[in-house]
């Protein structure tokens, strides 16, 4: 975005905040039932690891250095998801306390935590030195405050994943086009882990 330039309005209808709201708490639900019970977590990871394995295959993550999580929730299934895909340094955070303590502890049981780190952190705020890919979930708010951090402070050629649900995806994508001046458009792809709720991913470069 050239100085001086106002930024394109980034707010929701009500239809969208109460759609937000629903979704964060489906996955806030999901995240910590698949904490608690083994079968709920099988069943989670059947059916949504195919979709970043996927992202990381078509999105070429495998190959990053360094790696942040914008929202790695309780149960940090796309930070597991990478380290067996990735021999790179993996960091999830999360605004939540209790997200930490229960990502922390899946981390440690499943004996990864030499190549992940979990951190409390904002993704509006976090220190970006050093990362080459960052991936921002889905249920990561305020997106846009995230998005305006990582695009005017991401390193050169970092390379920016955001996630966001399909129709709410056209303000990512507003967003993105305004700072065509910062950023390049990659690709974009659509997930269908659940019939019910989608998301889309958008993959961006920072100049």
């Amino acid at each position: 975005m050239n100085k001086g330039e106002k930024k394109p309005s980034y707010s929701y209808s009500l239809f969208d905040k109460i759609k937000i709201w629903q979704s964060n708490l489906f996955w806030k639900v999901v995240d910590i039932l698949s904490c608690k019970l083994t079968k709920v977590a099988t069943i989670y990871d059947k059916l949504i690891i195919k979709e970043y394995i996927r992202e990381i295959e078509i999105f070429e993550i495998s190959k990053s250095k360094k790696i942040l999580h914008v929202g790695c929730g309780s149960y940090p299934i796309t930070l597991f998801t990478l380290s067996n895909m990735n021999s790179g340094e993996i960091v999830g955070i999360d605004k939540s306390n209790n997200a930490i303590k229960r990502a922390t502890r899946f981390i440690s049981d499943k004996n990864l935590d030499e190549c992940i780190s979990i951190k409390y952190g904002d993704g509006s705020n976090f220190p970006l030195e050093g990362f080459d890919t960052i991936i921002v979930s889905s249920c990561s708010i305020p997106k846009y405050r995230i998005l305006e951090h990582l695009f005017d402070n991401a390193p050169s050629n970092c390379k920016i994943i955001v996630r966001e649900q399909p129709g709410l995806g056209n303000l990512v994508s507003e967003y993105i086009k305004s700072y065509d001046d910062k950023i390049d458009v990659i690709k974009k792809i659509d997930n269908n882990a659940f019939p019910t709720f989608k998301w889309d991913s958008y993959c961006v470069v920072k100049k």
